[in-house]
């Protein structure tokens, strides 16, 4: 059973990790019995980035800019990990047209006051690795594509290998995510784990169309929430060395019965626990 060899691999780490700085999320029995075991062994060993786009269903603007976002998600492939952050005034609902919302708290959160204030400067905006590559880390959908290349270029600090167990039929999932320090890091760092939901079909304005209310449109890469709270959890709490390795690992996080789960993807953040600058990205489908 892979939620026994899920466990084991936990234990493993415990004992022989250069340094153990991580909590898990404890309960008391692994919930299913039948996991679908996933891995992101074949990819990880390389540099990721992170592109955030920041939109609304009722952001007439915002189209075009998603359909920046997923051409540099082709063109990259797993080099690049798209997340579409719903916040602010244009992802309300409003009704009639539009009953439903794709906010999220851990969007929410990053969006208000102690987080980036994306939306505040008005969408569509959106982020690459959340840095500052000069005139703000805010940044146009115009200026993505270039931003995207230069940080492909950046040195690659951080190895994430990311292992989920679904069970479809209780929809429980486990995570545990391995950081290996490619190389050394003066500060702080700390891991989110997040999920994201491709091919939901809903209300969208799109000022290119007449009338420009898009009944059916599909929104992909979607926020849906986090499984280590908004901020993440510690990786380390100082600076750490070439070879280091943590571990964070999560257990039973339940997949909400609207979601659809062959759509979910999680997604590792590992990131500057002070300037909140993203180190790392990577990805994993939950099941085929």
């Amino acid at each position: 059973m892979y939620y026994r060899s899920f466990l084991f691999s936990v234990c493993v780490l415990i004992c022989a990790c250069d340094k153990i700085e991580y909590p898990v999320e404890k309960k008391n029995n692994v919930q299913g019995s039948t996991f679908i075991e996933k891995n992101n062994l074949n990819y990880s060993n390389a540099k990721k980035v992170l592109l955030e786009d920041y939109t609304g269903h009722t952001c007439g603007n915002c189209p075009p800019a998603a359909e920046i976002a997923e051409q540099l998600a082709t063109t990259y492939g797993s080099s690049v990990v798209v997340l579409a952050v719903h916040a602010g005034f244009f992802s309300r609902i409003k009704l009639p047209d539009y009953p439903v919302t794709y906010t999220s708290t851990a969007g929410n959160d990053w969006d208000g006051n102690s987080g980036f204030g994306v939306s505040a400067v008005g969408n569509p905006n959106g982020m690459v690795n959340r840095k500052d590559f000069g005139g703000g880390r805010i940044q146009k959908e115009s200026n993505w594509s270039s931003l995207v290349n230069t940080a492909l270029k950046l040195p690659f600090l951080i190895k994430l290998d990311l292992f989920t167990s679904y069970d479809s039929t209780v929809r429980a999932l486990n995570t545990r995510v391995k950081a290996t320090f490619k190389a050394s890091y003066p500060n702080p760092t700390k891991l989110c784990l997040i999920l994201y939901e491709d091919h939901i079909f809903g209300a969208q304005t799109d000022y290119r169309k007449s009338p420009d209310l898009v009944s059916n449109y599909e929104f992909n890469h979607v926020l849906r929430g986090s499984i280590n709270g908004s901020w993440g959890s510690d990786l380390s709490t100082k600076a750490t060395s070439l070879g280091d390795t943590m571990s964070v690992s999560t257990l039973n996080f339940s997949i909400k019965p609207e979601y659809k789960d062959r759509h979910i993807v999680v997604v590792a953040i590992a990131y500057d626990a002070i300037s909140r600058e993203v180190l790392q990205v990577d990805k994993l489908k939950i099941r085929d």
